[in-house]
């Protein structure tokens, strides 16, 4: 076991090592790329020898035009300063008017100087929130940027000279302190985490499987080959970043050059889909430690952040396409699973969990959920069950070929940031060969997942309904007595366990929890080793046993709270625009969430999340506590919490495929379009998202409801942004009105 311990030391001007990615060196790139030759690309017979010369050419302009150079660190607001003539112009007024004061000390040359010292300081206000503004319009991640933006404006950290990696040996309590030492150690530990994961469990190794399959459809035996149309909106549909990996080519780099890069890059692509090759170069990722949580000191208490070269981002993502068009053709894709498949999420995810939860209710069932933990599941994946598993899926010949060389020869290596004598530089440790599981970090690696792990609702289907989103699986079982669900629910996760075991999954019955819901809830005792809660957190949504969302909604308000603080900080800062940004990046992202799910639980509920939205409108529109704002949300285009609401389960409900009244009779009728409303016992089920959103769609005029999805949202959204909803009801005396 081992811990770290990072000191730190007086603050000097920093500065550190690394490529200079100015706009104008990334434009000088792309100039020495379009005359660069790529005839060695295009007569590599292999892949591998094709993408060797791709990257060497393409990292010998990098390092020409893009060289690692070492730089002081400046503040965004400091580099503005340098680089603005007009704050110049006025520093250097400011300056000869102050020292015509203290030579002549009248009264006149005083009040000149304060005058220019007051236009100085607006001039470098505004330049401030114009330059905090573009930054966070900018960002790809709206809400890192606004806190930074935040913290930098609060009293400046002392920056450390002296940042000293130390990892100690509780064995002996001797410290190794070379940080070439402490990257290997980390590379080390995530490396054989999963073997040892495995052997704590005393699980045995999966078994040599024979690569044969039953699969009786269309199966999945080579790639079709890509276009230069095809790779270039691929490189232009990743998410643009400075982030690289081991190669420095991040994928803002690519982007900016994919008109050059595009065509030699396709013949790579095509060379490696047609002989089932992958690159060996594209299989080295680079890793970083994120420390999770408890003690910064104990390497347990980090995760390893991986990133892969952002070439083989866009090979993976061409092989997706073609692995989903298969999936789709054979109606491959795994029920119940809402991980990384087009079209659904952790809300559809979450939906299906609360509906079929509340169907069984509304049937007088009683019902237990209980939500799997599987410990480092994405890492102690068996290669060969990968391929055993897609084999059984109709991948073979050469596309099978393509994912064993896919997975076979991966190897990591661990950066760390070390600072000396006010110098940051990234160090390296050696390769090592990561031998299970699916890449981190990867476009495949989560799809290979969900695949791997197609088979668990059939295993299970005769005693519980699984939901999942990735790893996160969540059994649904119930019955009308109390002895039967627990005989069942006991079946029903001995046998996920033993899936487990059978598939080189690690199951953790200590973060395991029980969930029971219905009327002999409080009468159900979990299974051995299970702890049976009144609520939990489960795909950021806090359920509880009478699904009332109130625990969700104090955990909601405790980060609507937050927001509110950052609003404030960001108006003083930045400008309206950027007001505008932070509000949809950190308040309403997370009232959105979930909430056709808790916006039917109770109008407390809802009015609760209102008041704290009205504060957000308050300040956003420079209101004191006693105006109203119900104008502002119109001015602004911000949809109440209700407004959104009603939008949100509306659409969602569209989507259900509900039978319309024409379709149950043949008389025609005013209501003969409105869609059929299922009757119902109980009143938890008019608060199932599908139940609510057809009631609310019914209820709109023909001018808004008619049209596909997409004329559905827009007129909806423009109709409530004018009407600015606060509750339901209101929502119906308008429509009844």
């Amino acid at each position: 076991l081992y811990f770290m311990d990072f000191p730190s030391t007086s603050s000097k001007q920093s500065s550190s090592n690394g490529r200079r990615l100015s706009p104008d060196n990334i434009s000088n790139l792309k100039g020495l790329l379009e005359i660069q030759s790529w005839d060695r690309v295009y007569n590599s017979p292999s892949a591998e020898d094709a993408y060797s010369n791709f990257i060497g050419t393409l990292t010998a302009a990098l390092d020409i035009t893009c060289p690692h150079t070492t730089s002081r660190n400046r503040s965004r607001n400091r580099t503005q300063e340098f680089n603005n003539p007009e704050v110049n112009i006025l520093r250097m007024s400011f300056i000869q008017a102050h020292e015509r004061y203290l030579a002549s000390g009248q009264i006149e040359a005083k009040e000149d100087a304060a005058q220019k010292k007051k236009s100085y300081d607006l001039k470098l206000k505004s330049l401030r929130r114009e330059t905090n503004s573009n930054f966070i319009a900018e960002a790809s991640n709206k809400s890192k940027a606004v806190w930074s933006v935040i913290n930098s404006e609060r009293a400046p950290k002392r920056e450390a000279s002296e940042s000293t990696w130390k990892l100690k040996n509780t064995d002996d309590d001797t410290y190794l302190d070379d940080i070439f030492t402490i990257a290997e150690h980390f590379n080390t530990y995530f490396t054989t985490i999963a073997e040892v994961t495995l052997g704590h469990n005393n699980a045995p190794s999966a078994k040599d499987v024979n690569l044969c399959s039953n699969f009786t459809g269309t199966g999945l035996n080579m790639f079709n080959l890509t276009s230069n149309e095809e790779v270039f909106n691929t490189i232009n549909s990743l998410k643009s970043s400075s982030s690289s990996g081991y190669d420095d080519i991040s994928s803002k780099i690519l982007k900016y050059c994919s008109s050059v890069t595009c065509q030699p890059l396709t013949d790579v692509i095509n060379k490696s889909l047609t002989q089932g090759l992958f690159p060996s170069k594209l299989k080295m990722s680079k890793v970083y430690p994120l420390h999770k949580q408890g003690s910064k000191h104990d390497i347990k208490n980090y995760r390893p952040i991986s990133l892969v070269p952002t070439v083989s981002k866009v090979l993976e993502k061409i092989v997706l396409s073609r692995l989903l068009e298969h999936l789709q053709r054979n109606n491959l894709l795994p029920k119940g699973q809402h991980g990384f498949i087009p079209g659904k999420s952790t809300i559809t995810a979450l939906a299906e969990l609360i509906e079929c939860i509340i169907d069984n209710i509304e049937s007088e069932n009683t019902v237990t959920t209980v939500f799997l933990d599987m410990s480092k599941a994405f890492d102690s994946l068996s290669h060969k069950l990968i391929l055993y598993k897609i084999r059984n899926l109709g991948v073979s010949g050469i596309a099978l070929k393509w994912f064993e060389s896919y997975l076979s020869g991966r190897q990591q290596i661990v950066e760390l940031k070390h600072t000396a004598k006010g110098l940051t530089k990234a160090l390296h440790s050696l390769p090592q060969y990561v031998r299970r599981g699916v890449p981190q970090g990867s476009v495949l690696g989560p799809v290979l997942f969900i695949l791997f792990t197609s088979d668990l609702g059939k295993t299970l289907e005769a005693f519980s309904h699984p939901v999942s989103y990735a790893d996160d699986t969540a059994l649904i079982t119930s019955s009308s007595t109390a002895e039967s669900l627990e005989i069942n629910t006991y079946i029903s996760v001995s046998m996920a366990q033993q899936y487990c075991l059978n598939n080189d999954l690690v199951f953790n019955p200590s973060k395991t929890k029980l969930l029971a819901l219905g009327r002999h809830k409080d009468h159900i005792s979990g299974p051995p080793d299970l702890e049976k809660v009144d609520e939990l957190k489960h795909l950021g949504m806090i359920l509880d046993q009478n699904l009332t969302w109130s625990c969700h909604i104090d955990y909601l308000s405790s980060k609507l709270s937050s927001a509110l603080f950052a609003l404030k900080r960001i108006k003083a800062t930045g400008t309206t625009s950027a007001l505008k940004i932070a509000y949809h990046s950190l308040f309403e992202s997370h009232l959105r969430y979930g909430i056709i799910l808790w916006g039917s639980s109770s109008n407390g509920n809802l009015q609760r999340v209102l008041i704290l939205q009205k504060r957000a409108i308050r300040i956003m529109a420079d209101l004191s506590s006693r105006d109203s704002c119900r104008e502002s949300f119109t001015e602004l285009d911000i949809l109440t919490v209700t407004s959104i609401y009603i939008i949100e389960v509306i659409i969602y409900a569209s989507k259900q495929n509900f039978p319309r009244n024409s379709e149950v009779h043949n008389y025609y009728t005013r209501q003969a379009q409105a869609h059929r409303l299922p009757a119902h016992r109980t009143t938890l089920f008019t608060k199932k998202p599908s139940f609510a959103g057809i009631k609310l769609l019914n209820s709109l005029p023909d001018a808004i409801k008619t049209g596909n999805a997409k004329t559905l949202k827009r007129r909806l959204h423009k109709w409530l942004v004018k009407n600015s909803i606060y509750s339901l009801d209101e929502f119906y005396d308008i429509l009844n009105s």
